[in-house]
């Protein structure tokens, strides 16, 4: 019997994209400012000590060695060795070539960068009834898989040995999987993040996944959990906090958007194709998910968006 791993199955849907494209050295004082993107900003402090303070909501967050920093929306945010520091513009500072940065004090050696999910891009507001606070701390224990992990990646785009870019790109996916299987323990958090985790909710969550275009009714996906029809609507809104219908038409907007972008068939016909009963229930659908028309939304992505990732240290 094949095993399905509901984590790699749900994450490769989401076709994530980090890159990498510079390294700087940092020394007090210093500071950094990164403006708001549809993304999930990540900073791991591999040695020394930083101040984070995301505009949004002015809050600050100190980091030391072996933690690492996520913002899922995305925030706009300063990065600086002490709160008041001047900042400049990563974005700027890299297109002018610096290579460091700051003054005569102490080092700070720094991975930032961030994940895109296409079509999900934001995974951290509303992308499949996940509900992730605006900043998420994780202690990189020496030694974790999560620790060597980053460690590989801060060591290959330092050292850029022969084969690296292949490495690197690998060891991203691994850093992935690594920061949603921490966040899979912190069951505080709504969404597919523990969910996937249960062994009752996950082989329905893959039925959703493998296929979405099939007639799903309540009974049947409680068939394939093993459970009563009331008892497997009340676990998946406890973990979730969505009813299982509400995560299908979600998971079938996800292929949509995917489908919007990448082909020219008629709004109606991609939305029949991915399981709704017609045009105009996949564009009520469409509409509550992603705060949008389908046609708006193809029209937008069709004109390209990029992701990014910097390595500072």
């Amino acid at each position: 019997m094949n095993y399905t791993d509901p984590l790699s199955l749900l994450v490769s849907s989401f076709e994530p994209e980090v890159q990498i494209f510079s390294h700087l050295t940092l020394t007090e004082p210093w500071g950094i400012s990164e403006s708001e993107q549809n993304a999930c900003f990540f900073s791991y402090v591999k040695e020394g000590q930083c101040v984070v303070e995301v505009s949004s909501s002015s809050k600050r967050v100190s980091l030391s060695s072996g933690q690492l920093l996520l913002l899922p929306s995305g925030s706009e945010h300063k990065l600086m060795s002490q709160q008041g520091v001047d900042c400049v513009d990563i974005d700027k500072a890299l297109e002018t070539g610096i290579t460091s940065l700051g003054g005569k004090g102490e080092h700070c050696f720094m991975m930032c960068g961030s994940f895109v999910f296409d079509p999900l891009h934001n995974w951290g507001v509303s992308s499949l009834a996940i509900d992730l606070p605006e900043y998420i701390v994780i202690d990189a224990v020496r030694g974790s898989h999560l620790a060597l992990v980053l460690d590989w990646i801060y060591r290959e785009n330092e050292v850029k040995p022969i084969g690296s870019q292949l490495n690197i790109e690998h060891l991203l996916k691994l850093l992935l999987m690594e920061v949603i299987r921490d966040l899979s323990t912190k069951t505080h958090y709504f969404g597919w993040i523990p969910a996937i985790h249960d062994r009752f909710l996950a082989p329905a969550i893959i039925m959703i996944q493998k296929d979405y275009s099939r007639h799903w009714t309540l009974e049947k996906l409680a068939e394939h959990s093993a459970l009563s029809k009331s008892a497997f609507s009340k676990r998946f809104k406890t973990q979730t906090g969505y009813s299982p219908i509400s995560f299908l038409n979600q998971w079938r907007c996800l292929v949509a958007a995917k489908l919007l972008v990448l082909n020219k068939h008629s709004v109606q016909d991609i939305g029949i194709n991915v399981g709704f009963q017609s045009g105009d229930v996949f564009i009520r659908n469409f509409r509550a998910f992603y705060h949008t028309t389908p046609k708006r939304y193809r029209l937008q992505h069709q004109r390209g968006s990029g992701a990014k990732s910097t390595i500072i240290g």
